[in-house]
């Protein structure tokens, strides 16, 4: 065990980085409602207007705009809360010597690996939530044996939820739906998906502020350095 601090290593507060991607995520929801609303317009436009070719190009110019405003809106809110993640992540390793699950590429391979990310992010959360804890004693060989928290699971089963409607099948099965049968099907989906997201959302600006706050009342003190004398121990030159 180290009997100092390595040189390149220390805590910082992460809590900038968790309001900026809050405040995306939040964006995020708006544009979810957005698309969910030129859904319902692109329908009743058919419904009202039939196949009158100037009406529905302006109803679908409206669709694929706000489809690209989402699009660009969730990028950008996904490359923020991976950073977020990242650093926290890092303050974990060094609140709690406990074996992550995945080492600390997964934070962002996790999400662009398919299937995989049906459940690998939710069990990254779940070790940096368990080491950030005071409760968790930080020579705990293994966080996976910390139980979960409802908090977290009930934020990835929304996330999960919002993903399956909105991605899988609104945007592959019914992707350019024309019939007015499948648009008022994909409305239905979008607005479900919309609500999912929302929740979601809410969900993740909760965990956030959640673990920010884990990570401010723990003592910032390396697992190494645990029951050492702590005259002397400084963190180094930032």
């Amino acid at each position: 065990m180290p009997s100092q601090v390595p040189l390149d290593r220390w805590f910082s507060s992460e809590r900038a980085m968790g309001v900026g991607a809050s405040v995306l995520i939040g964006l995020v929801t708006v544009t979810a409602w957005s698309t969910a609303w030129s859904d319902w317009n692109l329908y009743r436009t058919r419904r009202t207007y039939g196949d009158d070719a100037a009406e529905l190009s302006e109803a679908n110019l409206i669709s694929g705009s706000l489809g690209i405003v989402a699009a660009l809106a969730l990028f950008a809110a996904a490359v923020v809360f991976i950073v977020w993640l990242w650093r926290v992540r890092w303050n974990a390793e060094m609140f709690c010597r406990g074996e992550h699950r995945y080492s600390r590429g997964w934070v962002l391979g996790c999400w662009l690996v398919p299937v995989v990310n049906l459940w690998y992010p939710k069990q990254i959360v779940d070790d940096i939530v368990a080491a950030s804890d005071q409760r968790t004693d930080p020579l705990t060989p293994d966080l996976k044996d910390v139980p979960g928290t409802r908090l977290v699971w009930a934020w990835w089963l929304t996330w999960v939820a919002g993903l399956v409607t909105g991605n899988i099948v609104q945007r592959g099965v019914l992707a350019g739906a024309s019939q007015l049968g499948d648009l008022r099907t994909n409305v239905i989906l979008s607005s479900v998906s919309a609500l999912f997201t929302t929740g979601a959302a809410v969900l993740a600006v909760i965990l956030i502020q959640r673990i920010d706050e884990l990570q401010s009342a723990r003592p910032w003190v390396p697992w190494w350095a645990v029951g050492t004398p702590q005259n002397g121990f400084q963190p180094p030159a930032r």
